[in-house]
């Protein structure tokens, strides 16, 4: 009757010490007491060589799935290189409501800045008033109250249209907010893989999951680079438009200089011509801070 070797499972025979493929001992002519000590050893041998089997193949499947996840890494930053090098597109203007959205943004930092200034000078007037000239200096005091009171208005001016702004303003700009849906899918990603390495997810839902996380950070990631080429396209637009008004400031100068208007008609054009290049320089300097 055939044996087989319990280490290789190749055919024996019954006369065989040694199996004469993998060249491990088999229990042959033992005594009852020695043959069963021999049984357990070869059991736990056995049991063991399964154990470092399966070691082997969990080692070979980690490195395995760590090498198609960089593959996957690879595949990836191709994809989008070659996404990038497609795109080589006319730049689409951005959307009217995120202009929109940059312009109160731009007007709300500078109205920030002013109301600091004006509280610094109003904590100058507030010194003014402590000092004793003021009670005894009619027309100081005067001086000093009209100050106080100009200061006091403008700050309350500025404070009613930040009210304003701000029941205008997003909650979070529209950049910001691709970012944290961007960083959220990365985070999925990454826990998706670990699920899935510990064995609580299939490997069909894994899939699924992962393609369609994939897919959705691919479209926030476009979504942001369209708005940002937009946003350098309008800083553009608005650089020409800031070089045109500094040539109109100049040509007022020049016009009033040699008598082609009068004193009243150049302040009041190189008034409204400040303003808007205050405005545009604003306009340019948000747009930069948040295509950083």
């Amino acid at each position: 009757m055939s044996k087989f070797c319990p280490y290789c499972g190749n055919p024996t025979r019954g006369s065989d010490k040694y199996c004469i493929v993998c060249g491990k001992p088999l229990i042959v002519d033992l005594p009852k007491k020695e043959k069963k000590k021999a049984e357990e050893t070869l059991k736990k041998d056995i049991e063991e060589t399964k154990e470092e089997t399966k070691t082997e193949e969990k080692k070979k499947k980690q490195i395995k799935e760590e090498k198609e996840e960089d593959q996957e890494t690879k595949k990836d930053e191709e994809e989008k290189k070659e996404k990038k090098e497609e795109k080589k597109k006319e730049i689409e203007p951005l959307p009217e409501d995120v202009k929109h959205q940059i312009e109160l943004y731009a007007e709300y930092s500078d109205i920030q800045f002013h109301k600091k200034t004006l509280s610094e000078k109003l904590k100058n007037i507030s010194l003014m008033m402590k000092d004793e000239n003021y009670e005894l200096n009619y027309d100081y005091k005067e001086k000093v109250n009209i100050k106080f009171k100009a200061l006091k208005t403008l700050i309350q001016e500025l404070k009613k249209r930040e009210k304003e702004i701000e029941t205008q303003m997003d909650d979070v700009f529209i950049i910001q907010k691709l970012n944290n849906e961007i960083r959220a899918k990365v985070y999925q990603l990454k826990n998706l893989t670990r699920e899935y390495r510990l064995k609580k997810v299939d490997p069909d839902t894994f899939d699924k999951l992962k393609d369609r996380y994939k897919q959705e950070k691919e479209s926030k990631e476009q979504e942001r680079t369209d708005l940002k080429d937009g946003m350098k396209l309008w800083i553009g637009e608005l650089k020409i438009e800031k070089t045109d008004i500094i040539g109109e400031l100049k040509l007022n100068k020049g016009k009033f200089s040699s008598k082609e208007i009068d004193k009243e008609t150049y302040d009041k054009t190189k008034k409204d011509l400040e303003f808007k290049l205050k405005k545009t320089t604003a306009k340019i300097d948000t747009l930069e801070k948040l295509t950083k």
